[in-house]
């Protein structure tokens, strides 16, 4: 691939989430919009944006409901409390997926397939 249109690298520090908390702060106390950015995460559940369930793929062999794996933020949202923050305007904001949106990645350990969901707010 060119460089030109390779995203910029981030390095990912990956912590285990102890039982009981989450990967982030989620609740009626917190803002839906006040983590957008900061919401990639491996395992647990689908932070669905538009509550989507039915969007959860079978694999297309063996048609088993397949296990979420990951999910992708859209980095760089222009939000203050976003550490990563670009600037909405300019031509420096790389990691935006649609209108703050999120990829969800599902894998089949049986038959080691991938698909991935994009949703978008």
């Amino acid at each position: 691939m060119d460089k030109v249109n390779q995203l910029p690298e981030f390095r990912v520090s990956l912590e285990r989430v102890k039982e009981g908390e989450e990967a982030y702060p989620k609740g009626e106390d917190i803002p839906h919009y006040e983590y957008h950015g900061q919401r990639t995460k491996l395992g647990g559940s689908p932070d669905w944006i538009q509550g989507n369930e039915e969007e959860w793929p079978g694999c297309p062999h063996c048609k088993n409901k397949m296990r979420f794996t990951a999910q992708i933020d859209s980095v760089e949202h222009d939000w203050d409390s976003n550490p990563h923050r670009v600037d909405s305007l300019s031509e420096d904001q790389k990691w935006m997926f649609g209108d703050v949106g999120m990829i969800f990645v599902f894998f089949c350990f049986e038959c080691l397939e991938t698909i991935s969901v994009f949703e978008c707010g």
